[in-house]
C-alpha cells in the first residue's frame, strides 16, 4: 500500500508539469448483478483511439448491493449481498491506428456495509424494494433452484481475480466534432465460476464507440454512445439457461461545467443473458442509469465518481457506487 501511495503522488506531481487535452471518457460501468458481472460485456471506453506509444491507465472500484428474490414456474432465485469489484484498465497505442487494451478485475462477494443506508434511501424516495424488506441486513446468500433442486448456492467468498479480457481498437472517424472507433474483444475464463467470480466461458464480440463534440469548451456538452454484440461461449454455471447472443450499448452526456469539473449522465443497457429463465432477475433485458462527475486534477489525471440505479427493477443491482482514477501519457 505504501508503494501504491508513492506511485499516485508521483503521478500527480508529474501531471502538473505536463500539457495535453483532457480525455473525457464515459463511465466505466456495466451490470454488476452476481450472475451477470462476469460475462464479457465491455464498458464504453469512448470514441477516441490512443495515438502511437500513448498510454492510458484506469482503476475503478465498485460496490454493488443486491437484494432481490422471486419464484416463478418452478424457478426460484435469491440474491442478497454486495459485490466489491475493482477493475484495472490498461490501454496502449500500438500503432498509429491500433490500440490494444487489457482489463483485469479483482472481485469479492460480501455481506456488505450499505444495507441500512439503502433501506433508508428507498423509504425516503418511496422506491420499490419489497425483497429487501424481507431480507436480513448484512448477509451474503445467493441461490438458484429449479424443480425444488438447488442448482447452486453460495454464502461465503474470498477476494480473487476475475475473468481477464483483451481488446483491439481502430479509428473510423477522427475530427474535433466527432470521433468513432471499432473495437473487438475477447474474455478468458480466468476466474472461478463456482464462486461467481468468473463466468466459466470464453466470450468475444465487437463494439462501436463514438463521441460527438469530442473537444468541448467550457459550458458545452459532449454526447457519447456505443453499441455492440457479445457471443457467450460454453461452460457457464447455468448452461441450460444462458443466452449465446447478447446485444448491449450505452448513451450519455458530459457537461463541461468548469475547467476541472465534468458532470455526466449515462444509460447502460443489454439484452437478456439468460433467455430460458422465467425470472426477471435472469430472463429480462436490463437498463441502468448512471449519474456522477469527473474532476481533473491535471489535464491528464482525472478522478471519477458515479452512482448507478437499476431502471428495469431487479435486473441489476439497485444501488452501485463507483470511484475511479485515470491517467494518460
Amino acid at each position: 500500500m505504501k508503494s501504491l501511495s508513492v506511485f499516485f503522488v508521483a503521478v500527480v506531481l508529474f501531471s502538473n508539469y505536463t500539457l495535453g487535452q483532457k480525455l473525457v471518457k464515459p463511465f466505466q460501468t456495466h451490470n454488476q448483478s452476481p450472475l451477470v458481472h462476469f460475462f464479457g460485456i465491455p464498458t464504453n471506453p469512448g470514441g477516441s483511439v490512443l495515438d502511437k506509444n500513448a498510454f492510458w491507465f484506469g482503476d475503478y472500484f465498485s460496490i454493488a448491493n443486491n437484494a432481490t428474490s422471486s419464484q416463478i414456474n418452478e424457478e426460484a432465485i435469491y440474491l442478497d449481498g454486495e459485490i466489491f469489484r475493482n477493475e484495472l484498465f490498461l490501454s496502449y497505442g500500438l500503432f498509429s491506428k491500433m490500440e490494444i487494451g487489457i482489463v483485469i478485475p479483482v472481485v469479492e462477494h460480501s455481506s456488505g456495509v450499505m444495507d441500512s443506508f439503502i433501506s433508508n434511501w428507498h423509504d425516503a424516495f418511496n422506491l420499490p424494494g419489497k425483497s429487501r424488506d424481507l431480507m436480513p441486513n448484512y448477509s451474503l446468500n445467493y441461490f438458484f433452484m429449479e424443480k425444488k433442486e438447488i442448482i447452486f448456492e453460495m454464502n461465503e467468498s474470498k477476494l480473487s481475480f476475475g475473468d481477464i479480457s483483451i481488446s483491439l481498437a481502430t479509428p473510423i472517424l477522427r475530427n474535433p466534432n466527432h470521433v468513432l472507433s471499432f473495437r473487438s474483444f475477447i474474455k478468458f475464463p480466468t476466474g472461478n465460476k463456482i464462486n461467481l467470480v468468473g463466468s466459466g466461458t470464453n466470450d468475444f464480440g465487437f463494439q462501436m464507440t463514438g463521441m460527438v463534440n469530442s473537444t468541448p469548451e467550457t459550458k458545452e456538452f459532449t454526447f457519447y454512445y456505443s453499441g455492440g454484440y457479445l457471443r457467450i461461449g460454453k461452460g457457464a454455471l447455468l448452461a441450460n439457461k444462458v443466452t449465446r447472443n447478447v446485444g448491449f450499448g450505452s448513451a450519455g452526456l458530459a457537461f463541461h461545467a468548469t475547467d476541472s469539473w465534468y458532470l455526466k449522465s449515462q444509460f447502460d443497457f443489454h439484452t437478456s443473458f439468460y433467455e430460458k429463465s422465467y425470472t426477471k432477475q435472469l430472463g429480462k433485458a436490463s437498463a441502468q442509469l448512471v449519474l456522477g462527475l469527473d474532476y481533473f486534477v491535471a489535464n491528464n489525471l482525472a478522478v471519477s465518481f458515479a452512482f448507478v440505479e437499476d431502471i428495469i427493477v431487479n435486473t441489476a443491482p439497485d444501488f452501485v457506487l463507483q470511484v475511479g482514477v485515470s491517467y494518460q501519457f
